[in-house]
């Protein structure tokens, strides 16, 4: 029974809660001006204190002003809507989907352009960017989607055609004005198979003349434009601009230069027989650099199955050497000394056996040679960088990030952690060597005694061969006598794994993935959380393309099943009797996917929010891993098996679905269908409706806790 009591227990381990009483887990240099100083903010039991650091001695003191120094960090005065230009003289917006500039210092206002209309606007970010209802039921408008030039007298931006793209409805039970009549959304929204798609022609925009160079393109867009991707660079003379493009199935990522006079060529093109990705990471900015001074960029490729560096000629698009290469991954591209001819990246797996998730600071030759390595030491090596900042992101004010290199690069700053140990974070020079430890994460005495790190582990997939990373949550006050459920948390990427390199972290997605499983564990469950063959990006190619036309295992659950039974043959107080799945979005589709086809292995489930069927989710996402559609034999394609509702008469455990019936990324007419499949074969299963929530408040709704919490107590009798 899920007791008022223990209930308190477990949600005192929810990040949101946990958060406050966890000090300084990273370390966020903000540079004072162009000086070897940084501020950053100081946690302790009464508030955070602003501490400035001479970082040549690691000397701390408290900041005289704090406030000017909180206050530097403030991005420049902008309306909702408009984007500034870097000199902060102009702002670009969007009226009535053409594109308009306002002068910041009088106000006047101009018209840019005069063609557009409904669903063939300027500027604008795609429907299908998973947000678009509930950006609107907020109030919030996005930033015109625009690219200014470094000397702010030129825009890159595009025209993008949603005209032929098919409506997608979305309709509010509980309208928000408090009225009854319901109200229906539309957005425009290509689903897996459909034959028109969001293109973006790309244009550049003289803001002096008003001139507009001939369209570039068109580009197949997907959930977000190639701005918004951050995927195009403006040459440091403003003269031409550089981006990518990808065909629809994402096998063919080539660079583009477009000069101002709309001149364009097709510089270098890449190729693959599944997909191409170029960055890891899917927060993380694209590892490709436009070195236009010296006549050179950097690639990024895998190729040559890790994610590795490449120069290249700028002219040619010839390769001229290879930066980086071995069996481990690139996994951010920091930072370019042109004049020293090196670049500054996060490695990971770098040393044979160690931990594939944990980055190291490296760096390396533009033309080659060897590797200095410049975070020592077996653990994850944070480092206070930049994120991609998707239209979503908009709900919540910018992330303060800083940036971990002084502007001289004589130093920098990185946080080191893993699963089991608090975050230290030391100050270095810039051959690596140490000048200071500044600060040692602490958790709040009103609950450090019941935190538990939880237990890394190591399985075999149900191949024989390829290990596995994984961790072992359990309850603070476990006792090896008893016998526990257990629950696998789940979720099959492959666009992202699950499994977390580090416990703690100022980064609340980050520090969600080890907390959650905290507060289930304190509810009497042991949770375990394992990544798959194919579920993550961050091993080598060959690992994560195990999901390549493969969506219908998710995860690989497989290798679930064999990871539980390796850990239980070791572990006898978990008991494999009493298995719970839990997951969200692809979670919850793999979760449900567990129950229906591997019924002897999993009794319960908690699924939220998921794509229960790959026919009816974005074609961006679905096609990149499961390739087109196609007809195979029996009337059905090669989506067929990825979906959950044609194996319903499969189920034999316990089963609650839930969505939020204003989800804009994933519908929830995917669980209704799931739903109706069920009741066609006349299941049993619980089911939640949650009035006006989308794709991300779902598990942040205290009564949807409640509920999956009391589901798997009594189900499996924690």
């Amino acid at each position: 029974m899920l007791t008022p009591e223990r209930r308190a227990r477990a949600e005192r381990f929810l990040a949101q809660n946990f958060r406050p009483l966890l000090y300084n887990p990273q370390i966020r240099p903000h540079w004072i001006g162009d000086t070897d100083h940084f501020w950053y903010r100081h946690e302790t039991t009464s508030g955070a204190t602003i501490m400035i650091v001479d970082a040549a001695t690691g000397v701390a003191s408290p900041a005289a002003d704090p406030a000017a120094l909180e206050a530097s960090v403030l991005a420049p005065p902008a309306r909702p809507g408009e984007t500034l230009s870097p000199d902060g003289t102009l702002a670009a917006f969007v009226r009535a989907h053409d594109l308009w500039l306002r002068d910041t210092a009088t106000g006047a206002e101009r018209r840019l352009t005069h063609d557009s209309a409904a669903h063939h606007a300027w500027a604008k970010s795609p429907d299908m960017n998973l947000t678009t209802v509930t950006l609107q039921r907020r109030g919030i408008t996005l930033p015109a989607n625009v690219l200014w030039s470094p000397d702010s007298r030129k825009i890159f931006t595009s025209r993008l055609d949603e005209r032929d793209v098919l409506d997608l409805p979305l309709l509010q039970h509980v309208p928000d004005d408090g009225s009854v009549r319901p109200k229906l959304h539309s957005m425009k929204f290509a689903l897996s198979g459909d034959v028109h798609l969001p293109v973006e022609t790309h244009h550049i925009i003289d803001v002096t003349s008003g001139a507009i160079s001939p369209g570039a393109g068109p580009c197949v867009t997907g959930m977000v434009t190639a701005i918004e991707k951050e995927e195009a660079w403006w040459a440091a003379d403003s003269s031409r601009v550089f981006y990518l493009d990808r065909d629809r199935l994402w096998q063919r990522q080539s660079l583009h230069e477009m000069t101002v006079e709309g001149a364009h060529r097709v510089i270098h093109t890449e190729t693959a027989a599944t997909f191409i990705d170029n960055q890891l990471s899917v927060l993380g900015l694209p590892c490709i650099r436009i070195l236009d001074g010296s006549g050179e960029f950097i690639w990024y490729s895998q190729a040559s199955g890790w994610g590795h560096l490449y120069l290249h000629d700028l002219a040619t698009g010839a390769r001229k050497s290879t930066i980086t290469q071995g069996a481990w991954n690139v996994r951010d591209l920091l930072h370019v000394d042109a004049i020293a001819r090196t670049v500054e990246f996060t490695a990971a797996g770098l040393a044979p056996n160690s931990n594939p998730y944990h980055r190291t600071l490296c760096r390396a030759a533009l033309d080659g040679g060897a590797l200095t390595v410049l975070t020592p030491g077996a653990f994850d090596h944070q480092l206070a960088i930049p994120l991609k900042r998707i239209p979503r992101d908009h709900i919540r004010p910018p992330l303060d990030t800083g940036w971990y290199r002084a502007p001289s690069g004589r130093t920098f700053v990185h946080t080191e952690a893993d699963l089991v140990s608090l975050p230290v974070t030391r100050i270095r020079r810039a051959d690596g060597s140490l000048v200071a430890t500044l600060a040692t994460a602490s958790i709040d005495n009103s609950i450090s005694g019941d935190f538990r790190f939880p237990e890394p582990f190591t399985s075999i997939a149900a191949d024989g061969k390829t290990t596995l990373y994984g961790a072992i949550w359990r309850p603070s006050d476990f006792d090896p006598a008893k016998s526990y459920p257990v629950i696998d948390y789940i979720y099959p990427g492959p666009q992202r794994g699950q499994y977390p390199a580090i416990t703690l972290t100022d980064f609340m997605p980050e520090l969600g993935r080890s907390m959650l499983q905290q507060a289930f564990a304190e509810l009497g469950f042991i949770v375990i959380n394992v990544d798959g063959r194919g579920s993550t990006p961050l091993r080598s190619k060959e690992f994560h393309d195990y999901s390549y036309r493969n969506l219908q295992d998710p995860g690989c659950i497989a290798d679930h099943v064999a990871t539980l039974q390796q850990l239980a043959a070791t572990r006898p107080w978990m008991d494999l009797s009493r298995v719970g799945i839990t997951g969200h979005s692809g979670g919850g589709y793999a979760s449900v996917h567990a129950m229906l086809h591997y019924p002897d292995h999993f009794h319960a489930a908690v699924a939220s929010s998921g794509n229960h069927d790959q026919l009816g989710y974005s074609f961006a996402w679905t096609e990149k891993y499961q390739g087109a559609v196609t007809a195979t034999s029996n009337a059905t394609t090669t989506y067929s098996t990825a979906a959950n509702p044609p194996f319903a008469a499969n189920l034999r455990g316990k089963l609650l679905l839930a969505t939020g019936d204003m989800d804009d990324n994933v519908h929830p007419a995917l669980t209704m269908q799931l739903a109706h499949a069920l009741i066609a074969a006349d299941k049993d299963f619980d089911f939640i409706p949650l009035t006006n929530d989308d794709h991300t408040t779902v598990w942040g709704k205290p009564y949807f806790l409640r509920r999956a919490m009391e589901f798997f107590v009594r189900h499996l009798g924690a």
